[in-house]
């Protein structure tokens, strides 16, 4: 049934990008930056939410639904232009456009829109406030702002092992979206994910987020290898690997993704993890 709705969803946003593109409509423009490219691929993975939407996405059509809320609350956290707490952030949308910066009318036309836009949103709801508020940097982004040839080639290498203070703010970042304490996140940054509820979709939110797990396929091997391998032979790392997630895999029920997430990445990686996080732990600060 998931797969049909999803293979229908398909041709309609099909038809919706074609419309867009011939009626110059709130949709389809110049293409997106690679980094908001890349956290919406990793929103909708970590969210749940039909890969198929990425297409449209990935076209600036942003319906308001909830679906789309919720992506666009969890990519505003990750590049920075959204904080629940602090609210909307123009240094995050100034990293999405540099030219921003030194363009002060394009600013105070973002800011007194999300102002009127914020004001009749539920105060509880961070999701809307930060569609809205991204809604306002769209509009403005549609008339004033282009993106730049080195904006759209920033593509990061797969396979090259991440930096320490990269994997402390990817943790950071998944501790923001879940709405962990302040208490919990101080337990991170020793090294410590105890097994509850939050923390287990927290190290799902981290694997998804630094490509080292995917719900379908389980640890990246290959990215875990690069990380954590050391001296290690991969045929060796591989093994051991193996053994540790088809111990794990059946105690936890295969629907509940951040279980089997915690269970086959966290587990098995735990030494790996927790060295990072100790060596890191001023990076969260």
């Amino acid at each position: 049934m998931e797969s049909t709705s999803c293979k229908l969803l398909i041709a309609l946003l099909g038809l919706i990008a074609l419309v867009s593109t011939v009626s110059g409509s709130f949709g389809v423009r110049e293409p997106l930056p690679q980094v908001l490219l890349d956290a919406q691929t990793v929103c909708v993975k970590y969210l749940g939410i039909c890969e198929s939407r990425l297409m449209q996405y990935n076209n600036s059509v942003y319906p308001a639904d909830r679906d789309t809320m919720r992506m666009v609350r969890c990519v505003g956290i990750i590049i920075g232009f959204w904080d629940d707490s602090k609210g909307m952030l123009m240094d995050g949308f100034v990293s999405l456009y540099p030219q921003l910066a030194d363009d002060s009318s394009a600013q105070r036309r973002i800011l007194s829109c999300a102002e009127r836009r914020l004001a009749a949103c539920i105060p509880e709801d961070v999701s809307a406030k930060t569609f809205n508020a991204f809604h306002c940097f769209l509009e403005v982004r549609k008339n004033d702002l282009n993106v730049r040839e080195s904006d759209l080639q920033q593509q990061s290498d797969p396979q090259m092992p991440f930096s320490g203070a990269d994997f402390m703010k990817s943790l950071l970042v998944c501790a923001k979206i879940l709405r962990v304490p302040p208490n919990m996140v101080q337990m991170y940054r020793q090294g410590i994910f105890p097994k509850d509820d939050q923390t287990q979709c927290v190290i799902r939110c981290l694997g998804i987020r630094t490509e080292l797990y995917d719900d379908e396929r389980g640890p990246n091997l290959a990215r875990l290898y690069t990380q954590f391998g050391g001296g290690q032979s991969e045929v060796d790392f591989r093994r051991r690997a193996a053994i540790c997630m088809n111990a794990n895999q059946h105690l936890a029920s295969a629907q509940n993704k951040c279980a089997q997430a915690y269970r086959k990445l966290y587990l098995c990686f735990k030494d790996a993890f927790g060295a990072l996080t100790r060596a890191n732990a001023n990076a969260m600060l």
